[in-house]
């Protein structure tokens, strides 16, 4: 009994590794759409990976269910309770399976940060960017072609392209 379900965990876990994966592929590729300036495709990205982010929750909901009733059945501690601590009373194959998911998230996870990181600071540049060029047009001098005694020009009008007018 212990065994069956410490193996229905370990396909939870495998189960969350996969969609982990999935929303790191989807971050890479946020990243390209943002370079290649693709609002469409970027709201696209951001609609699946909310659809994972969905599953996750899910996810973490039969892990607690998990909890719940391994705490029950094998009197654990759920408060105290971690991979490692499984790992003492799994079997030996499903050891290595629990330490693969280990060493796979911490990558996954590391990973994805990295990636965010980048997505975040590229889509900072790309704000600044265009407030700066709405400046730069919404404030352009217009130069009068009237020209004063002296050559220069006179009447100079501060003229914008945008009607601030409601």
């Amino acid at each position: 009994m212990e065994q069956d379900l410490i193996e229905n965990f370990i396909q939870i876990l495998e189960d969350e590794n996969k969609i982990y994966q999935e929303i790191l592929k989807l971050s890479k590729r946020k990243t390209e759409i943002v370079i290649e300036g693709k609002v469409s495709e970027l709201e696209h990205i951001v609609k699946l990976e909310q659809a994972l982010v969905l599953q996750i929750s899910r996810i973490e909901k039969s892990r607690n269910e998990f909890f719940l009733k391994f705490s029950q059945e094998i009197n654990f501690n759920k408060k105290t309770w971690n991979v490692s601590q499984l790992k003492k009373i799994a079997a030996p194959e499903q050891v290595k399976r629990l330490e693969k998911y280990q060493e796979g998230m911490a990558s996954i996870l590391s990973e994805l940060d990295q990636v965010n990181q980048l997505n975040s600071k590229l889509i900072a540049n790309s704000l600044e960017f265009i407030e700066f060029s709405l400046n730069m047009i919404s404030s352009a001098d217009i130069a009068s072609n009237n020209y004063g005694n002296k050559g220069d020009t006179l009447n100079k009008e501060k003229r914008n392209l945008f009607d601030k007018r409601l």
